[in-house]
């Protein structure tokens, strides 16, 4: 065969298999049901919710395709807070989104961002971002069923390769995020990841 065929055969194939994981993505799960983010406990291991969960806009669910999205806040044993924020995503994929977008809308600057292992279970994306004088650390990564990732890229490969073996995935972003102290960013890292590590196995457990 000569070099050019080949190239036209595989610029076909990587067409075709966009095409494939362009229509797996836009179209609407059937599945059966779903059960909500407010199964998620109220207590993971050391920390304990703190306060009704937080309610969300009407119109962030419209802007976002419809998703479910849980805000709420915990505590830990000795007083770190951390906020927790799962956005799954509704009918389509569409409604996933990176933090950064709403954060920055916020009028919140981010300062770092990069990617840090969880206890060796997987990688996260680590944001360190301000406002004024107020500091944040944030962690987020994204789930389609038992596999959480840090790449928006990947997390849409395995969707995608579900919905091609004709299954509904559930898919989800998770964020972590807590205020830096005078103990400084990677305390409070630590208590993100801590919170993380308990938290992800709950998720694939309940929402696999």
């Amino acid at each position: 065969m000569k070099p050019g065929a080949k190239v036209l055969i595989l610029l076909a194939l990587g067409a075709a298999a966009h095409f494939a994981v362009g229509a797996a993505q836009s179209r609407p799960s059937t599945n059966a049901a779903i059960s909500p983010l407010t199964d998620i406990p109220a207590s993971v291991m050391g920390y304990r919710q703190t306060g009704p969960d937080i309610p969300v806009d009407p119109h962030v669910f419209e802007m976002l395709d419809f998703p479910d999205i849980l805000m709420r806040d915990y505590t830990s044993q000795n007083g770190i807070p951390v906020q927790l924020t799962v956005v799954r995503s509704g009918t389509t994929r569409r409604s996933l989104h990176f933090p950064e977008v709403c954060l920055t809308g916020q009028g919140w600057e981010v300062e770092k961002q990069y990617r840090s292992p969880v206890s060796g279970s997987f990688v996260a994306n680590r944001l360190e971002i301000f406002k004024g004088e107020y500091e944040q650390a944030v962690l987020y990564w994204f789930m389609t069923g038992v596999r959480p990732t840090d790449s928006y890229a990947k997390n849409s490969m395995y969707w995608a390769k579900e919905r091609l073996l004709f299954r509904s995935p559930r898919t989800m972003m998770v964020k972590l995020s807590t205020t830096v102290g005078s103990a400084g960013a990677e305390s409070a890292f630590g208590y993100l990841e801590d919170f993380a590590q308990n938290l992800t196995p709950i998720l694939q457990k309940r929402f696999e």
